[in-house]
């Protein structure tokens, strides 16, 4: 990134920094600091990974003796709690260095905008909408990697765009040890490298790449191979498959699904299904599923993946949050206030996705369009089907809710220019 920052920057990293950070201080004062672990992930994945770390220098889940070393979470955001907690820190410092990523994200976001040679307004558009969108300050001040997952991944886009495709390689290498799904995104963008210089294939660049992208997953993947005899990121993804997707729908068609046995004398049960070894379970029931009712599957999958889409997220925070820790603020005025933002968020959702797709039509955005339509494809089918109650399915959307907001923007200048040519004939 550049050393200096304009005025417009100084605002829009002041904005999203200050909201989240008047949020936290609300947090701290009204629930202490278990408001920050108020998400289950938060305490018993990151939190005693973090503390496993710390207390008994071992990668692992386990609340007691033996601990055994597991994979099930990619362990960049475990060791960014883990450094914290090593000194002792508060979580609210936690969470003030992820208020702070926030800031810069929507910096970032402003900079991609006009990379692209989008308007001013378009730019400062998006990065306002990113900086107040409410899901994300909820999970902004949450123990969660969705932040520092969503920093890495913008911070990488913003080098793309640079076509300073090392760093890129190297951020989202450390993007995807937060979070393994940008393992998935990594294609797409060689791809785009590809289009880019179609006139001279640029190999040696989609080399290079390539190389320092699997070079930052390597010691973690080496890790996996030498413990559990894999070179698997993670084992969570088969996991989440047949919990969320194969037991789901095997229950809704009344078929027969079985879970694998604990064996007996297995140390720690309670980590039992997170553990390598049931992969090939996981797979075999996936595939003997696919492979019965393969049309039936795709349906159901692809239904999931459409309803992660629509699905309100404020009603999620409606019911999860506000209901049982201030269940006063839905009465009187400000529970009418609240269900009207509700319902008003969904007609807002529609117009900002009405206004994305039609960024397509702006010749100078079409091209990234194309490409952030195939990384959010990507994103939906796989976490968002997963997440089918609609859960936390808007915390997979952190990283990309921003580009929507751009290329809404786009597509917002779009009918104004033409509107504005039409009137001026």
């Amino acid at each position: 990134m550049k050393s200096k920052f304009s005025k417009t920057e100084i605002f829009l990293f002041c904005l999203a920094f200050g909201v989240r950070f008047l949020y936290a201080i609300f947090v701290q004062l009204k629930f202490g600091s278990h408001g920050f672990l108020a998400y289950s992930d938060a305490l018993s994945f990151y939190l005693q990974g973090a503390e496993n770390l710390i207390n008994h220098h071992i990668f692992s889940l386990n609340t007691n003796p033996p601990y055994m070393p597991d994979t099930y979470r990619t362990p960049l955001y475990t060791f960014f709690v883990a450094f914290f907690l090593w000194f002792k820190s508060p979580f609210f410092l936690i969470i003030f260095a992820q208020n702070i990523m926030a800031g810069f994200i929507s910096v970032l976001i402003y900079r991609i905008g006009l990379l692209l040679n989008f308007s001013y307004g378009v730019s400062v558009f998006a990065s306002v909408l990113t900086s107040l969108e409410p899901a994300s300050i909820y999970w902004n001040n949450l123990l969660m990697s969705d932040y520092l997952f969503a920093f890495l991944f913008v911070f990488a886009c913003y080098y793309f765009f640079l076509k300073r495709y090392s760093v890129f390689a190297v951020m989202l290498g450390f993007a995807t040890l937060a979070r393994p799904i940008s393992l998935y995104f990594m294609p797409f963008f060689l791809l785009f490298i590809l289009w880019r210089g179609r006139e001279k294939i640029p190999w040696g660049q989609i080399f290079v790449t390539t190389v320092l992208f699997l070079t930052v997953l390597f010691p973690w993947a080496l890790r996996n191979k030498i413990i559990f005899d894999t070179w698997e990121l993670s084992s969570a993804s088969w996991y989440n498959i047949d919990m969320f997707l194969v037991q789901r729908f095997a229950s809704n068609q009344n078929l027969a699904f079985s879970r694998p046995e604990i064996p007996d004398g297995y140390p720690n049960p309670q980590t039992f299904y997170y553990d390598f070894a049931n992969t090939p379970f996981y797979k075999e029931q996936f595939f003997k599923v696919l492979k019965a009712h393969p049309f039936a599957y795709i349906k159901f999958h692809l239904s999931l993946a459409w309803q992660s889409i629509w699905n309100n997220h404020y009603q999620y925070l409606i019911n999860y949050v506000i209901k049982p820790k201030l269940p006063i603020l839905l009465d009187g005025i400000y529970g009418g206030l609240i269900g009207a933002f509700v319902i008003t968020s969904n007609m807002v959702k529609v117009v900002l996705f009405g206004l994305f797709i039609l960024s397509y039509f702006d010749q100078r955005s079409r091209p990234w369009f194309s490409l952030f339509v195939m990384v959010m494809a990507v994103n939906t089918l796989t976490l968002g089907s997963a997440a089918y109650l609609g859960a936390d399915v808007s915390r997979y959307n952190i990283p990309l809710a921003p580009f929507v907001f751009l290329f809404a923007g786009v597509g917002a200048r779009f009918i104004y220019n033409h509107l504005k040519y039409a009137v001026s004939r």
